[in-house]
């Protein structure tokens, strides 16, 4: 089994809610029942057989089974007791259908409103279930490669790690690879018929101008009191915000932000393996140096020491004048009016690196410019960098600025206003936010109600899986 596919396998258990309950499962004082460590030898005929039904959706013993015997081979892994008696087994079906009802629950309403997936969405869900068995199959590369040989073609190769996959997935859930896969593609198209579904859903949930007002209060009111006690809260907020993890802009800012652009320049990389290796040497002469002077001994020695580590020394020296000669050009540049972006895409294609903070060429949202705290130390920051930025003036040029082996440029751009923004600043992207905030709660609200529906819809065939868990 690849790593991979066992971390896959492990993430199914997380999702179905039951390795947060394993622990909780207390021993009961029944007599033990045998459990199903491994298969009667004939439940193909049962394992057919419907465990419960919900609508047309239909979920069957066998189902029902491979994830049992999956939740205990992994309860043995971690070296957990294995359900033992009639209750405790029992215990373990419960949870395992209640999960598996509640998978269910969208797909079923879902269809209740007709809702479909067209013909290229469902060739679109078969094609991500196959890049993604193409990752795993991946992992067996260096096994097929073992087996035929480095002569082999990329598509020999490809196909021989498809069938090792095939076989690991065969050996490991005891029934064929297309059994499971067909399971794995039900899945991925339950999935994106609960999409559909949650879209439709949201096309109803509206909302007013008074609820969106009362939103945009509530939450510049939440922000300031967090903000106010973290400074952190308020720059997670704003980066989340600007890379499109957050809908919801920073609404209040605290006092003492200002914004500025960062460059960084360093050695070449294939100087820096030779500056690294002098300076490993430099500490490994001086410890050597204080030995010799601490015991008054060999004078010829010391002298040796003292040349090579000003050698060493110089040599260092001259790694780091490259660095900043191109970092002082830099800043003549900036003082004559070049922007920071311009800068760095001058200068990175030249010899040695090179970094801008906050900059992302591709993303316009990155576009250079971070924020620093200037109240207490920035802990984003060096030293060095928050000491020099923080008593800069708006629009000013810092001097090069060491930093070990970097050298930073910085300039400050202005002071973040304190308070709350205009609601009429970007009132469309307040009411987006205020939206989708309400679409959620809703969202999750009705889902308990389906859930309730789902529970006295259903139909459950216990006598069909009464042997999962019992020899």
């Amino acid at each position: 089994m690849s790593k991979k596919l066992l971390a896959l396998l492990l993430c199914v258990l997380l999702m179905l809610g039951l390795a947060g309950c394993l622990e909780e499962t207390k021993q009961s004082e029944e007599a033990p029942v045998t459990t199903a460590t491994s298969e009667p030898a004939d439940t193909s005929l049962e394992d057919e057989l419907p465990a419960f039904t919900l609508g047309d959706i239909t979920v069957t013993v066998g189902e029902i089974r491979s994830i049992y015997n999956t939740v205990v081979e992994q309860m043995g892994y971690y070296g957990m007791q294995a359900p033992s008696t009639a209750d405790e087994i029992k215990q373990y079906k419960d949870m395992i259908i209640e999960d598996m009802l509640n998978a269910k629950v969208l797909p079923w309403k879902a269809q209740q409103m007709g809702i479909e997936l067209t013909p290229e969405k469902v060739e679109e869900v078969n094609r991500q279930v196959e890049a993604e068995l193409a990752e795993y199959a991946a992992d067996y590369l260096e096994d097929a490669k073992a087996e035929l040989g480095d002569t082999a073609s990329a598509a020999d190769l490809a196909k021989k790690a498809r069938e090792f996959l095939e076989k690991d997935v065969e050996d490991y859930f005891g029934y064929p690879f297309s059994q499971w896969l067909d399971e794995v593609k039900t899945s991925y198209m339950e999935s994106a018929l609960t999409e559909l579904l949650q879209e439709k859903f949201n096309e109803g949930v509206t909302v007013t101008d008074e609820q969106v007002r009362d939103w945009f209060n509530t939450e510049a009111e939440t922000q300031k009191e967090s903000f106010t006690s973290d400074y952190t809260a308020y720059k997670s907020q704003v980066e989340a915000y600007r890379l499109g993890e957050s809908n919801v802009p920073a609404l209040y800012t605290p006092e003492g932000f200002a914004q500025m652009q960062v460059i960084t320049f360093d050695i070449d990389a294939n100087d820096y393996a030779v500056y690294a290796a002098n300076e490993v040497e430099m500490t490994n002469l001086e410890a050597e140096y204080g030995k010799l002077v601490l015991r008054g001994q060999d004078e010829d020695r010391q002298t040796e020491i003292a040349a090579r580590y000003a050698e060493l020394q110089e040599a260092n020296q001259a790694l780091l004048s490259k660095t900043s000669d191109k970092a002082a050009k830099a800043r003549a540049d900036a003082l004559n009016g070049m922007s920071f972006v311009d800068i760095f895409k001058t200068y990175s294609n030249m010899e040695g690196g090179m970094g801008f903070f906050g900059y992302d060429e591709d993303n316009p949202k990155r576009d250079g410019t971070v924020i620093f705290y200037t109240k207490e130390k920035d802990a984003e920051w060096p030293d060095q960098v928050w000491n020099m930025a923080k008593d800069m003036k708006d629009g000013e040029i810092s001097e090069l600025l060491q930093v070990g082996d970097s050298f930073y440029l910085i300039k400050r751009l202005a002071d973040l206003p304190e308070g709350v923004v205009s609601f009429d600043q970007d009132a469309a992207v307040y009411t987006a936010a205020a939206l989708a905030e309400k679409q959620t709660k809703e969202w999750e609200a009705v889902q308990a109600d389906w859930l309730s529906e789902a529970r006295n819809a259903a139909v459950f065939y216990e006598d069909n899986y009464a042997s999962v868990g019992v020899k």
